[in-house]
């Protein structure tokens, strides 16, 4: 598991120097709340077009493709950022990173679940999730003074970070295959196979609908926690600690996860609930503008972002066969994607119209419906789904 240990600590350095700034970096560059909105929707519908078939890509020719090409495009992505002041270097930028994203999603949980087998990988996504979410912490922490220095040199870090990644990928590491591997079969036949496994698992279909809900707030408040930030009086070097304290608290519950690993287990729709139902409560506590108790709710609503991941994606593996694995979990990014594409363009118009701080409180209210499912699905009877032995290999 040491591969996923380092990739992790260098995936999460990358993502906690542009996080804090890159928002920041848009409305420097004369972006409106409205365009940050539109543009954060764009990004989304982009990475909805491109989850499901880079899923079954990846089920297709193979994980290490997808991951690598993953990685080449996120060097496009933070190498054309510096220059987002023309809109078509911006969407160009954006749909990299969509691209980037919809390609590593799924391939890289899948796998680490050949690798782990299933009865670890929930406890390996966490412990990795962990090491990812530290690292995020000392990036974010420098994110904001390197800002200051010069606006260009966190993206040309960050695309330093990619370019190790990349090369490391293509050619020092081996993935497993398994012999129920795609090579010989259509897409077609991949993704009709996996909407049919999708559709036949009540549990699994409504969780990923909850997941719909939960993506309206946690992406609303991604877009927008930072120029809400700057509304109420924080200053540019502070949005860096600020992710570096969600991240920390991030790093205590999950540790706190693990302990509880077990009991997470055994009721995953109660863990949920605990986490979005928090997600709800501190998404509306934001919009009091209070500068203390914004900065800490803030922190708190990215950290339950960071603790449902691994949750979810524990419980939903169970149920996916290795086979079509990849591609039934990009089906569940993608179902969460529309819902980011619905916040860029719903919550844009509210944030435009009424402010930001009514905004939050519409967003956090959207998490309701999934609290419903949440409730619903412990009464579903159903089996889950057999995977195959875990491949172990000497990474």
């Amino acid at each position: 598991m040491r591969i996923f240990y380092s990739f992790s600590v260098l995936r999460g350095l990358a993502m906690g120097i542009f996080s804090p700034i890159w928002i920041i970096y848009l409305v420097h560059q004369g972006y409106s709340l409205l365009e940050i909105g539109l543009l954060g929707a764009l990004f989304e519908i982009a990475k909805f077009i491109f989850e499901v078939p880079s899923g079954t890509f990846a089920d297709r020719f193979g994980i290490k493709v997808s991951i690598v090409g993953s990685f080449l495009f996120s060097i496009l992505t933070w190498g054309f950022f510096p220059f987002i002041e023309s809109l078509i270097v911006c969407i160009a930028a954006l749909v990299a990173w969509a691209l980037s994203d919809s390609l590593i999603s799924g391939a890289y949980e899948t796998w680490m679940s050949r690798v782990a087998g299933e009865e670890q990988f929930g406890k390996e996504i966490m412990k990795n999730t962990q090491l990812m979410i530290l690292t995020i912490i000392l990036g974010s922490i420098s994110s904001g003074y390197l800002y200051t220095v010069n606006p260009y040199l966190p993206f040309v870090l960050v695309v330093t970070v990619y370019l190790v990644l990349f090369v490391w990928m293509l050619l020092f590491v081996s993935v497993p295959k398994i012999d129920l591997e795609q090579e010989n079969t259509s897409f077609v036949h991949i993704l009709k196979s996996s909407l049919k496994i999708m559709m036949n698992q009540r549990r699994v279909f409504l969780i990923v609908i909850a997941g719909f809900f939960t993506a309206l707030v946690y992406d609303t408040i991604s877009r927008y926690w930072q120029p809400y930030m700057g509304e109420i009086g924080v200053s540019e070097k502070t949005l860096g600690y600020i992710f570096a304290v969600a991240g920390a608290i991030s790093f205590l519950l999950l540790m706190l996860t693990i302990r509880l690993e077990k009991k997470i287990e055994k009721s995953p729709y109660k863990a949920l609930t605990i986490v979005d139902g928090l997600g709800m409560v501190l998404s509306i506590i934001i919009a009091t503008g209070f500068r203390s108790v914004g900065l800490a709710s803030v922190a708190m609503v990215l950290a339950m972002e960071d603790i449902r991941h691994p949750i979810e994606t524990s419980y939903l593996n169970k149920f996916f066969p290795d086979s079509y694995k990849t591609t039934l979990f990009s089906l569940n990014a993608g179902v969460g994607a529309l819902g980011e594409i619905s916040s860029g363009i719903i919550f844009g118009l509210i944030a435009a119209q009424f402010g930001l701080a009514i905004t939050f409180v519409a967003a956090g209210l959207c998490i309701a419906p999934a609290l419903i499912i949440y409730s619903i699905v412990p009464r579903l009877k159903e089996k889950t789904q057999k995977d195959t032995p875990a491949v172990k290999t000497a990474n």
